[in-house]
């Protein structure tokens, strides 16, 4: 459990805590003065107010459900996560690659990466980032050759050994929801893309299955994460809707975005009229207005730049017309009802060898924030092919309303793998797999 869930328990309990933490914080940089009589008496202070914290930490596993405030999680708590379909871990160090599985029911199950190592993923690293820079510099039409190598690589090395345990030891039904949580290098490699990329030797009209065509791939930055973000799903209210757009962000904040005010028009027109959807741009679209529409908003649909800040994590920003909306202004609000969030068009430098990794984070940043499922980009993203995918992503994830269906984030995984199937003949490959989800 987190600080902030104690709030509405033991308010005053939780004020303790984080008063004390601060103070332990402020006390510490007293500690290493040149002055002896400063240092000192910095110490003494610092043990004091340790002792205060030790017991407010044991006052506050008291609480019913704070049992393991500040502990490590037990496995049992952390098999939460995997309530609605198994999380894959994958691990990476210079001693060996793993991955390990969190099922549903039973323990997790180790698959050992015998074929791949740290070195070869770094590798594998830097080869995306020069294919995709190269990609996009390609003929839609032109097979994406350096691309489709690269994926297959990920599925026999990394996704196939994984794939035959939820096939043949969990016995995984095809179209299961799973959870990919990648660490350390491998939060840089798009392992939600893998497959053959082959034709078929039992239908050879068709094409071997890649991973989602088996499975609805989502990601999860870690468990907790995961299990939070559905806790808090719980205390849902009526949705209501916002698209924000910044096409002319402030001075040094990126270049003109030409297709952002044509796809807030459909995003608006696409979005249930029962949900009051509004749109936020020009010059409305401030860092003060999208705080604004995000407190008042459950959905959200972002088009504009954003950047990943790897030195300060928490200034990573949307491109805001007078200044970056960074997610700490983001942290910083109440937001508890927000659900849903769509970060399309957020661009970053194109051929940046640390581009895999940036949206990954902002989106998850998001999530952090209380956005409970977020769809983000993994590489720049054209515009102009963005479009088609978000128009099919909203149009799936609707399409039940009119018979009785409800709106629920929790259909975005599923709606997100419709929609880069659906548009392949307009949208190439690299295009198509940018967009991953995370979360619920």
């Amino acid at each position: 459990m987190y600080v902030y869930d104690l709030e509405s328990k033991n308010p005053i309990l939780a004020h303790t805590f984080l008063e004390l933490s601060k103070r332990l914080s402020d006390t510490q940089g007293s500690i290493v003065s040149t002055d002896r009589a400063v240092a000192d008496q910095a110490e003494t202070q610092y043990r004091k107010y340790m002792e205060q914290w030790k017991t407010a930490v044991a006052e506050i596993r008291k609480v019913d459900g704070f049992s393991r405030f500040l502990l490590p999680p037990l496995y049992e708590d952390l098999k939460a996560a995997a309530r609605h379909g198994p999380v894959i871990i994958f691990i990476a160090s210079q001693y060996s690659c793993n991955a390990i599985i969190v099922p549903s029911s039973g323990e997790p199950h180790h698959v050992p990466l015998p074929s791949i190592t740290l070195a070869d993923l770094n590798d594998l690293k830097d080869r995306f980032t020069r294919a995709i820079r190269h990609a996009s510099r390609m003929d839609p039409a032109v097979s994406r050759t350096d691309l489709i190598v690269l994926l297959r690589t990920i599925w026999d090395k990394i996704m196939l050994p994984i794939v035959n345990v939820l096939k043949n030891v969990l016995k995984l039904q095809r179209y299961s929801r799973i959870w990919l949580c990648p660490t350390a290098v491998f939060t840089s490699i798009p392992l939600h893309a893998a497959g053959p990329l082959k034709k078929s030797r039992e239908d050879p009209s068709g094409m071997e299955p890649c991973l989602e065509d088996l499975y609805n791939c989502s990601y999860t930055p870690t468990l907790s994460a995961l299990i939070r973000s559905r806790q808090m799903l719980k205390k849902r209210i009526s949705p209501s809707f916002v698209a924000i757009g910044q096409s002319k962000p402030g001075a040094g904040q990126g270049k003109e975005l030409l297709t952002v005010d044509s796809e807030l028009d459909l995003v608006r027109e696409l979005f249930p009229a029962t949900a009051n959807p509004t749109t936020l741009s020009g010059d409305g679209a401030t860092r003060a207005g999208a705080l604004e529409a995000l407190r008042q908003n459950t959905w959200v649909h972002l088009a504009c730049h954003g950047k990943q800040d790897h030195e300060q994590p928490y200034n990573s920003h949307f491109a805001m017309r007078d200044a970056p909306l960074t997610l700490l202004d983001i942290m910083e609000q109440d937001i508890p009802h927000a659900e849903f969030a769509f970060l399309s068009a957020c661009h970053t430098a194109v051929g940046d060898e640390t581009t895999p990794d940036e949206a990954i984070h902002l989106a998850a940043g998001l999530q952090f924030s209380g956005f409970k499922s977020v769809i983000g980009t993994l590489w720049v993203v054209d515009d102009a092919l963005a479009k088609y995918i978000v128009e099919a992503f909203y149009e799936k994830i609707f399409e039940d309303l009119e018979d009785g269906g409800v709106v629920d984030c929790r259909k975005a995984a599923r709606a997100l793998n419709y929609a880069t199937h659906i548009v392949k003949a307009k949208v190439p490959l690299e295009q198509r797999i940018v967009f991953i989800h995370i979360g619920v």
